[in-house]
């Protein structure tokens, strides 16, 4: 499936935020992302899977394997799509909560039963994405150029200036309650 491309920022700008919109008119528009988890030892995992886009939440079929258990064990995923055009390339990810979908009528609804997979395993669950935030960037291509690098530790002063110029809030002061007399 072709994707229409988001508008490349500014020639001289180095990338730019696509607002919530674009986001899921990207999302929509295809077929493939990868779907983040915490896998069952604790760890994070990320496979590819196809999935449906529609109505502020992401559809994904599933096979009864270790991704499906993980994912309806711990809920909190992170799934990402990215794509490129002949002048930018784009990224979106979604974070959010993902619920096995067990009521037959929100199934034929959505039309998730036309997902097929791309692998040949038998995907009978379906599993719902429901987004909590949705952010997207959009680079130009330019030249590659390869910097040099440097290895040099990070210090506190440099978080404190990455922090800075990017307009993060600094972590709050840990308030404690007053000791009981």
């Amino acid at each position: 499936m072709a994707t229409a491309a988001p508008h490349p920022p500014a020639p001289d700008a180095l990338l730019a935020d696509l607002d919530e919109a674009e986001c899921w008119r990207l999302l929509e528009a295809t077929e493939l992302c990868r779907l983040a988890f915490v896998a069952p030892d604790g760890s994070p995992d990320i496979r590819p899977v196809n999935h449906l886009a529609t109505g502020r939440s992401i559809y994904v079929r599933s096979a009864f394997d270790a991704k499906f258990l993980a994912i309806t064990a711990r809920s909190a995923v992170a799934l990402e799509v990215d794509g490129e055009s002949d002048d930018a390339y784009w990224s979106v990810v979604v974070r959010g909560e993902a619920e096995q979908v067990t009521s037959e009528a929100e199934l034929h609804h959505v039309g998730v039963e036309h997902l097929a997979s791309w692998t040949p395993t038998p995907k009978q669950f379906v599993v719902k994405i429901v987004a909590a935030t949705v952010t997207g960037r959009v680079f130009p291509k330019r030249p590659r150029v390869s910097l040099p690098v440097y290895a040099v530790p990070l210090t506190e002063a440099a978080r404190a200036q990455h922090r800075t110029e990017r307009g993060e809030r600094p972590s709050p002061i840990p308030h404690f309650e007053p000791p009981a007399s």
